[in-house]
């Protein structure tokens, strides 16, 4: 009993450290593609250390729905595969351990990865991603105004040149310009006396707040203007704002009430509780399949289990 303890920690261990090794190049795979599509924002003016962590933090959820089943499948068959390839399975087996006693960490690492899956499926996902969402809008915002200079072209903004003739106290501005390119709009010129940037992250939205002011606007065969004492100006960031959930920012019980509006509802709702029993699903059938494919070492493991995983 006791030695049957000790062999199912040593094989548990294992699982452990290759499953560690799996998830964390899985999530720094994962996290650059993603980064460098942000690097725009999170790399210029304004964006802080603190910034960047918090959007790797609030990216986990969404990168261990897939890194979760995928490393649990990849470290059964590194474990249990040199293990065959090592002939200790059969060694064990001849000393009367069933398959089943030898799988048994397999099953356990398993049914941890569903459990907490499951928690992040249904609960932490649409949370996490919203907030992430959040913070990009901050860091927008903040490198917008650290960005701006007195009396300079400030080309920060997708289509838009805003140049500011002098800042005050509270990243307020004075003697704003702001020309905004026609290409799906009439090209628009805005000039007010004063304003500021305020970033509405709920919304996904970054205003210019101006005050007293005249806009222009011009067409093929006239223009026009009009002068305001307050107005808002939507700029246009490199990410576009978002005006209702998406579907992977929905909680479950919205994807449950929402199942039969389209195909893609129940298509996320699915893909939400199918991940969480693929790790029950990797950790049963892992070993077993592992004495299969044990003789051609760890390579051959590891291909085998992206061949599942791409099948």
């Amino acid at each position: 009993m006791v030695e049957t303890m000790i062999i199912r920690k040593t094989i548990f261990k294992e699982l452990l450290l290759n499953f560690a090794i799996v998830i964390s190049f899985l999530s720094f795979v994962l996290f650059m593609e993603k980064f460098v599509r942000l690097s725009r924002v999170v790399m210029g003016k304004g964006a802080a250390f603190t910034d960047v962590l918090k959007l790797f933090l609030y990216l986990q959820p969404s990168f261990m729905l897939l890194s979760i089943p995928v490393a649990i499948l990849i470290a059964v068959f590194l474990t249990y595969g040199r293990m065959s390839t090592d002939n200790e399975t059969i060694v064990l087996k001849s000393s009367g351990m069933s398959l089943w006693a030898i799988s048994r960490p397999a099953i356990v690492i398993s049914i941890a990865g569903f459990v907490i899956l499951f928690l992040i499926s249904i609960y932490v996902l649409p949370k996490s991603i919203l907030s992430f969402k959040r913070t990009v809008y901050e860091t927008i915002a903040k490198k917008a105004s650290i960005a701006i200079e007195e009396e300079s072209f400030i080309t920060v903004f997708k289509g838009m040149v805003v140049y500011i003739k002098e800042m005050s106290s509270g990243n307020r501005f004075r003697g704003i310009f702001v020309y905004r390119e026609g290409d799906t709009k009439e090209p628009l010129v805005i000039v007010a006396e004063e304003g500021a940037i305020r970033a509405n992250p709920a919304e996904g939205i970054i205003n210019l707040s101006m005050r007293n002011g005249i806009i222009h606007t011009f067409s093929e065969n006239s223009s026009s203007e009009a002068e305001f004492d307050e107005y808002d100006f939507v700029l246009t960031a490199e990410i576009e704002p978002h005006r209702e959930l998406k579907l992977n920012e929905r909680g479950i019980i919205d994807l449950w009430k929402g199942r039969n509006r389209t195909v893609y509802w129940a298509v996320e709702l699915n893909r939400r509780l199918a991940l969480p029993f693929a790790c029950l699903i990797f950790g049963l059938l892992g070993p077993a399949l592992s004495t299969r494919i044990g003789k051609t070492g760890r390579l051959g493991a590891f291909s085998f289990s992206l061949s599942v995983l791409i099948q």
